[in-house]
């Protein structure tokens, strides 16, 4: 007798008695099974009891239960021709039946069943098939939310412990300690005695999907398991990921995805994968993921709809994050304005060759013997979804991997570090730079992270071409001269003594002190908010701007540019949009006008006269 969860623990068995109950002819039958799913699915307390494979491990799953994952799009595999409507014969008795394959990798006729492959009721189709990885850079606090949340399942009666209801983040102590959190997403080549030890404080190396230490750049050694992670993760999972009824052109490289499916573990498709060429691992490392529902997430905030906030409340949390920068750059409040706007920055469109939105920002003269790009860095990871710290030393630049490349014997895109999904944070780091010449690898390296930088896209090697992906992933470069990259703007920071080292370490115990949780959720939301919301410039404000610009432009013996009048509307967007406002005031467009006027006269560092590439990159690094 069936019961009350069949169609959690049994989904196939739902679409079986859907499929038999159509009318001859039918071809609308799988929408009123995708309803039905969609009704069932849009009741959290029903979602909320599925399994998580992002936490829960393959073996303690069963083949053909529904499961949820949510992850990033790393791979895209040709379509996949499947039968969709197939027929069977009993031998024993001679009964004939039309079966359904959807949501299947193995067709379920019994020993005494034979397959009838001419037969004229067989329908075949094709099905989208991608890979998909768990999202690169999510930072800790995200995990431990959704997690906590696939542990609080609703019982019996109804109950629900919200999972937003926790203590202060352990994490906050690393704000003081100036090292990363733990599990943090950081790449690190510069070991020091006692690393490996947890409780030293000392940052801890990257790991692989095996647990083991993984150095840049070196492939896995035999035997252990290679995800295709782009960031390593011992806790990373993987699906290869079967998408029905989707348009072309619907999924992309990098998108984020909430998939609720059908899972597949079957062990016979190791060894009868549909497509010969290819090398997938086994359904019991990376399983196999028919969707039945699926969601492009435009964020990885769990956050947001949990919390709301109103205009007065950003406007608050717009003050105490200020603050709270302002104190991780010793005193600087322009700095700190300048960086709190990167936060909640993002591309808004592409004109011709123009990237509207974009504010990639140089933070230098920090000093790189006191761990303050660490500790920025880890504040940054605090309050963010997603972040990646990048270190740009010799080694780093030369071992790793940044952009993906195709290996066209195992048919697959080989992921890089810079294949992250749009809102991550990317934190380069050129305070651990060392001096000398750099190999092909590692120009090649620092040439994307400008062509990153300045275009917003990756090139994805193919070997014999290269693609051009377009991406959105706001890059803060920590140094501590003037950066060797490319950037939109370049802020000097002033700190409020000379002596930085007596302060730093004060300034960051008053940042852990301020942090509470209920502080750190709404600027969380705070962020998420402000980088989705919608902006518009009224035509009234716009003529203003436009009657500005040749005034600027008669009084600037430098004489304003249009790449400057376009950092003043990217500055403008984001000034109003921290203030909760969806459209430019004049109170706002004056700030503008001050912020950069000050950058521009008292912030700016001389140019740089050692470069030797097209855009800017020199040969030679010299450390800052």
């Amino acid at each position: 007798m069936p019961v009350a969860e069949d169609w959690r623990t049994c989904p196939l068995g739902l679409v079986e008695r859907t499929f038999k109950a159509r009318q001859d002819n039918d071809d609308c039958w799988s929408e009123k099974l995708s309803s039905q799913f969609n009704a069932l699915l849009s009741d959290p307390a029903n979602r909320n009891t599925l399994p998580s494979l992002n936490f829960t491990p393959n073996h303690e799953l069963r083949d053909g239960q529904l499961v949820r994952f949510r992850g990033m799009v790393q791979d895209m595999y040709d379509p996949e021709i499947y039968m969709a409507e197939y027929e069977t014969r009993n031998l024993s008795t001679g009964v004939k039946n039309i079966q359904c394959g959807r949501y299947r990798d193995v067709l379920p006729n019994s020993i005494r069943e034979e397959v009838l492959e001419d037969s004229e009721h067989v329908v075949m189709k094709d099905r989208h098939v991608v890979y998909c990885v768990s999202i690169p850079g999510e930072n800790p606090w995200v995990t431990e939310l959704l997690a906590a949340q696939a542990e609080n399942k609703a019982g019996p009666s109804g109950t629900y412990q919200n999972p937003l209801k926790r203590g202060l983040d352990p994490s906050t102590q690393e704000i003081i300690d100036g090292e990363s959190m733990e599990g943090m997403e950081m790449d690190g080549d510069e070991s020091k005695p006692g690393d490996e030890s947890p409780s030293n404080g000392l940052v801890k190396k990257s790991k692989g999907e095996n647990g083991n230490p993984v150095v840049p750049g070196v492939k896995p050694t035999q035997g252990s398991v290679d995800l295709n992670l782009p960031i390593p993760n011992q806790k990373g999972k993987a699906a290869i990921v079967k998408l029905y009824d989707v348009p072309e052109g619907e999924i992309k490289l990098t998108d984020l995805l909430d998939i609720v499916g059908v899972i597949s573990l079957d062990p016979a498709m190791a060894l009868s994968e549909p497509n010969e060429t290819s090398i997938f691992p086994p359904p019991s490392l990376v399983p196999r993921l028919h969707v039945i529902h699926f969601q492009k997430l435009a964020h990885n905030n769990p956050l947001v709809g949990e919390i709301s906030l109103t205009r007065s409340e950003m406007e608050s949390t717009r003050a105490k994050l200020l603050h709270i920068l302002t104190e991780s750059l010793l005193g600087d409040t322009l700095a700190a304005e300048y960086l709190l706007l990167h936060l909640i920055s993002k591309v808004t469109g592409r004109r011709d060759i123009r990237v509207i939105g974009k504010m990639c920002l140089n933070l230098f003269r920090l000093d790189s013997t006191l761990n303050w790009s660490r500790r920025i860095y880890t504040l940054v990871g605090l309050l963010s979804p997603g972040s990646h710290h990048l270190p740009l030393s010799r080694n780093q630049l030369e071992l790793t991997k940044f952009v993906p490349f195709k290996d066209f014997e195992a048919n697959r895109l080989v992921s890089g570090v810079l294949q992250l999904p749009a809102g991550t944070n990317l934190v380069l780091d050129e305070t651990a730079m060392t001096d000398g010449q750099l190999s092909a690898k590692g120009v090649q390296n620092l040439t994307a992270l400008g062509n990153l930088i300045t275009w917003q896209k990756v090139d994805y090697d193919f070997k014999y071409h290269s693609l051009d992906y377009d991406t959105d992933i706001p890059v803060l470069v920590l140094s501590d001269g003037r950066s060797l990259l490319p950037s939109d703007f370049q802020v000097m920071v002033k700190p409020e003594v000379e002596n930085v080292a007596s302060i730093l370490e004060n300034k960051f115990k008053n940042i852990g002190a301020l942090l509470t949780q209920d502080l750190l959720n709404r600027i969380r939301v705070y962020l998420t908010l402000c980088r989705e919301m919608e902006y518009t410039l009224s035509d009234t404000l716009q003529k203003e701007v436009q009657d500005d610009f040749v005034r600027l432009r008669q009084e600037d013996d430098r004489r304003m540019s249009v790449d400057d009048m376009h950092s003043h509307l990217v500055l403008a967007r984001l000034v109003a949009v921290s203030k909760g406002k969806n459209e430019l005031d004049c109170e706002d467009w004056s700030r503008v006008k001050e912020m950069e006027s000050e950058r521009r006269n008292t912030r700016l560092p001389p140019p740089r006269g050692d470069a030797s590439l097209a855009n800017g990159i020199p040969l030679h690094l010299a450390a800052s």
